[in-house]
């Protein structure tokens, strides 16, 4: 099985290709220092030429509030290289994994979502996500699309793992209080997602360590495992006034991809005890 990887250089895609090779899978990881995957020319190029089985497309504008200030080119990265890469993958016959967000969903439930549930975006990152998705399910029959959620890991540089991969670490530390969804360790997803590929079911799947817990709520965990001394205070998410709209109440639910692969995801706690203990 050959796999072509966009975004490598991202969180997931570097933990991703620490897996592929792992397990002995031939791979062409890529990110925009060499080339621009919104180039179709040039992308339908190199696809042609490597004829992937599989195509795992990671490559993204994730910064929340740069898509809100910058739509256009959120939706030229987020939406428009998923159709591109959609069209190729149909071309050439093959496998297409996109990765999504639990913010194609408004946060208005009080229960965690599951696959069936009806996307409602309240941002520009959300929205063209979503987009990338219906695209993808357009043109291309052989779809993975993964939702997931608030990643951290070790090759993450999100708020959460920058702090918890300090050694030297402040004395206190704001934490948002009042937002709640599901997190996701990087290496976990990126072995769930080898699954996936392997188990051949196409669709949308969501993807998440079980549990959840608000900011404020991972840290103090991580305080507890870890032993840090860091004060963590609670702010509310309105005092940041930041460009961006986010879901209050956001967590997935692993429904399908336990269904398909026969695996349950473990806790998030579970998963930052392995993190923090450098085990897998």
């Amino acid at each position: 099985m050959k796999i072509f990887v966009s975004g490598a250089n991202g969180a997931l895609g570097r933990e991703m290709t620490d897996v592929l090779t792992r397990e002995g899978l031939a791979f062409l990881a890529v990110d925009i220092d060499r080339f621009d995957i919104t180039d179709f020319k040039t992308t339908r190029d190199v696809l042609i030429d490597y004829k992937p089985d599989v195509i795992l497309h990671f490559a993204a504008v994730s910064d929340v509030d740069r898509c809100e200030e910058d739509p256009e080119n959120a939706l030229r990265v987020n939406s428009l290289s998923s159709l591109s890469l959609g069209i190729i993958a149909s071309k050439i016959r093959a496998r297409l994994l996109y990765t999504s967000t639990n913010f194609v969903f408004d946060g208005s439930e009080q229960k965690p979502y599951g696959e069936q549930d009806e996307p409602n975006p309240i941002n520009a990152y959300g929205r063209t996500k979503l987009l990338g998705e219906n695209y993808i399910r357009d043109v291309c029959a052989r779809h993975f699309i993964v939702r997931t959620s608030w990643l951290f890991g070790r090759y993450s540089k999100n708020f959460i793992s920058r702090f918890l991969n300090r050694r030297e670490k402040p004395g206190a530390i704001d934490a948002v209080c009042d937002r709640f969804a599901s997190f996701t360790y990087t290496l976990d997803l990126a072995e769930a997602l080898l699954l996936i590929i392997r188990a051949e079911k196409y669709g949308i799947f969501h993807v998440v360590n079980n549990g959840v817990a608000s900011f404020k709520g991972f840290l103090q965990k991580a305080k507890e495992i870890m032993g840090f001394e860091t004060e963590i205070k609670s702010i509310k998410a309105e005092s940041l006034n930041l460009p961006a709209p986010r879901p209050k109440y956001s967590p997935l639910r692993s429904d399908n991809y336990e269904a398909v692969t026969n695996q349950t995801m473990r806790s998030w706690e579970d998963a930052l005890t392995s993190f923090a203990g450098g085990q897998p």
